[in-house]
């Protein structure tokens, strides 16, 4: 994330997270599907749903259409494989730029700044960062 200027805040689990979402009040997070502490779907639960948060669940299944679906109809922004490509982060934070800008009728420019929930390969090992939005 710091390729494209974009503050990444690594967090550990739900219980990290949660003291975090407060303060930061994070813009786009990258989310494991599993953390040592939970699962996404109590993250879900704490981002508010009228929040411009907008929450990318990371999953090794995100190609199977069931889990797909759950996390959307759960709130999720979108769902992306692990390990996930360089490309993949970068085209959802354009398309979450693109949404605020979209919700704000083009009035203010949103200023994206991941926060990292659970750990993964970084891109350059061919893996991808999860960063988290701010």
């Amino acid at each position: 994330m710091n390729h494209w200027s974009i503050e990444a805040v690594p967090c550990s689990g739900v219980v990290e997270a949660r003291t975090l979402l407060p303060s930061a009040r994070p813009s786009l997070i990258f989310c494991e599907e599993d953390l040592p502490d939970g699962t996404y779907r109590e993250l879900l639960n704490d981002v508010s749903k009228t929040a411009k948060t907008r929450v990318v669940v990371i999953s090794r299944d995100a190609e199977l259409d069931a889990h797909y679906n759950e996390a959307l109809a759960l709130g999720a922004f979108d769902m992306i494989a692990s390990p996930c490509r360089r490309s993949d982060v970068q085209w959802i934070a354009i398309r979450a730029m693109q949404d605020e800008l979209r919700r704000s009728g083009g009035r203010r420019r949103t200023k994206l700044g991941p926060h990292e929930i659970g750990s993964t390969p970084s891109p350059e090992n061919g893996e991808g960062t999860i960063p988290n939005g701010q």
